[in-house]
């Protein structure tokens, strides 16, 4: 199932990637990244492989190209090993997840390097409008760990570096934000990709 893929961290990091359209179209497909890359494969009944060259937008429309940047940032932290700014010491700065999300977005760029335009879309801190209709909203959930915490704003400024518009807006999530901007980008005639491993960005379809 999406956002459930059984990958470890000598295999690599995947990411799921959603495709839509103007005309509703809907595809996916997994790609592993890291030292032995798992070949393309189909992680939800729901989804179907495109074309082979899913970069190349169709009949030359502009493309949008949108990450879940919270969504990839735990896949990072869960799948690489405990790596540390200083190696073997569990007190130093960890950077696993930094590293994860180079190498995830690093090869999401290369699959989509006709995408004129693209942004890294992170939950802002705070809360959110969900918050202020329902206290209770994700109140069972686990807090972030503390290692991962250390490594968001350092995220942001690599992904920054790399090229991207790092995008986290106050008062909602990024699922807010993407799905606006994914309805914006193709009501002006825009191939919209949203690559996430949360499978709730379905509803965009």
């Amino acid at each position: 199932q999406a956002g459930r893929c059984q990958q470890d961290a000598i295999n690599g990091l995947c990411t799921h990637t959603l495709i839509l359209g103007p005309a509703g179209q809907f595809g996916g497909s997994c790609r592993g990244f890291g030292r032995r890359a798992r070949p393309p494969g189909v992680h939800n009944a729901a989804m179907t492989d495109q074309a082979s060259d899913a970069s190349a937008p169709a009949g030359g429309r502009p493309m949008l190209l949108l990450v879940d940047g919270s969504s990839y940032l735990y896949r990072a932290f869960h799948a690489m090993p405990d790596l540390r700014a200083v190696p073997g010491d569990p007190a130093s700065q960890p950077t696993g997840a930094i590293r994860g999300m180079i190498n995830m977005l690093t090869a999401l760029r290369k699959d989509y390097a006709d995408a004129q335009f693209a942004a890294c879309v992170f939950d802002a801190s705070g809360k959110t409008f969900r918050d202020e209709i329902y206290p209770e909203y994700k109140a069972q959930r686990a807090p972030m760990p503390d290692d991962l915490r250390s490594q968001i704003e350092p995220i942001h400024e690599v992904v920054r570096l790399m090229g991207w518009a790092v995008l986290a807006v106050p008062g909602v999530e990024a699922d807010d934000v993407i799905g606006t901007l994914a309805k914006v980008g193709e009501a002006q005639g825009q191939d919209v990709i949203v690559s996430s491993g949360d499978k709730d960005l379905a509803q965009l379809v």
